[in-house]
C-alpha cells in the first residue's frame, strides 16, 4: 500500500525523496517502422533521461526542456545573495524524474502566532518534463508546531512567477520577490493571529470544505464534527495538516494546499484588507 507523503520531513534537515533530480535529459526524435524503414513522426519528440535512456514524455516541437538542475542551481546561487540564515529544503521527485518539487524554508524569519506556535516563510519550486504542469515558483508559509505547510493560493500568500516551457525562467526576478516577501512576512503572522482569535462559523467552514476534493472533504468534516474546532486557525491547521501529512503524492499535497489557502483567505480575509 502506498504510504502518504510527508512534506514536513525536512523541518530541520535536507530531505530528498523519490531519487535525485540532478540527471540530464535530452530531446530525441520519434520514429515508426514502415515496411522495414524508419520514419520520423513530425513535430513530436521524446524527453529521455541521459543516464538510463528511459523515456519520460512525448512533447511537441514547441516544447523547450528546462532541466530541474538549472532551476535548482539558479535558485541556490540567487539565495546566496540574501542574508537569510540556514535554509532547510526538501526535494520531491516522482514519475521517475519527470516531475520535481523543491521546498526551501527560512526559519530565521519565523514569526509567533499563538504561544509557541511559530510560522516561517517558504519557497516552492515545481518543474516537469511531461507537460503536466508549468514551471512554477511560489512563496508561502510553514507552521512549526504541527509541521504544517501553506503554499500559494493568492491573497497574502501571493508571490512567485509561472512560465510555460519556452526557455529560460527569470529566477533572479523571483528571488527579488522573495526578498520583498521576507521583509513583509509579519502580515502573514497578523492574519494567522487574527484567525486564532476568530470564532469558527459553522456555515463559513462548510463553504470552505465544499471547495475541496471528496476524500479530504469527508475526512475533514469528520474531524471537525469530532473535535468541534473553536477558531478559524484551528480549522485551517486541521486542513493544512491533512494536506501536509496525509496525501499520497507530493503533487496532490501541493494542489490541496493551494485550494485550502485560497478558500480560507477568500472566506476569512484580514480585517480591513
Amino acid at each position: 500500500m502506498r504510504q502518504p507523503v510527508d512534506l514536513s520531513a525536512h523541518i530541520n534537515q535536507n530531505v530528498f525523496r523519490g531519487g535525485p533530480a540532478d540527471f540530464c535529459v535530452s530531446i530525441k526524435p520519434i520514429c515508426f517502422r514502415d515496411n522495414g524503414s524508419l520514419n520520423d513522426i513530425p513535430r513530436r519528440f521524446c524527453v529521455v533521461r541521459d543516464d538510463t535512456s528511459e523515456p519520460l514524455a512525448i512533447v511537441s516541437d514547441r516544447y523547450s526542456v528546462v532541466p530541474h538542475t538549472r532551476i535548482l542551481d539558479a535558485t541556490e546561487s540567487a539565495l546566496e545573495s540574501l542574508d537569510v540564515g540556514p535554509v532547510p529544503r526538501g526535494i520531491y521527485v516522482d514519475r521517475n524524474g519527470a516531475r520535481m518539487r523543491a521546498l526551501f524554508k527560512f526559519p530565521a524569519f519565523s514569526e509567533p502566532v499563538l504561544g509557541d506556535d511559530d510560522i516561517c516563510p517558504c519557497f516552492m519550486i515545481q518543474n516537469t518534463y511531461d507537460g503536466t504542469s508549468r514551471i512554477a515558483l511560489q512563496i508561502g508559509a510553514f507552521r512549526f508546531v504541527c509541521s504544517n505547510l501553506a503554499v500559494g493560493g493568492g491573497g497574502l500568500f501571493a508571490g512567485g512567477f509561472m512560465a510555460v516551457h519556452v526557455g529560460e525562467i527569470d529566477v533572479e526576478r523571483v528571488i527579488e520577490q522573495l526578498a520583498a516577501y521576507l521583509t513583509e512576512f509579519s502580515a502573514i503572522a497578523a492574519l494567522y493571529r487574527e484567525w486564532a482569535q476568530r470564532q469558527a462559523d459553522a456555515q463559513q467552514i462548510s463553504e470552505v470544505l465544499r471547495s475541496l476534493p471528496a476524500r479530504p472533504l469527508k475526512s475533514l468534516r469528520e474531524t471537525f464534527d469530532r473535535t468541534r474546532v473553536a477558531t478559524v486557525y484551528a480549522a485551517y491547521n486541521a486542513a493544512t495538516d491533512y494536506a501536509t501529512h496525509k496525501m499520497r503524492s507530493a503533487r496532490a499535497a501541493f494542489d490541496l494546499l493551494a485550494r485550502v489557502n485560497r478558500a480560507f483567505q477568500d472566506t476569512f480575509p484580514l480585517t480591513g484588507a
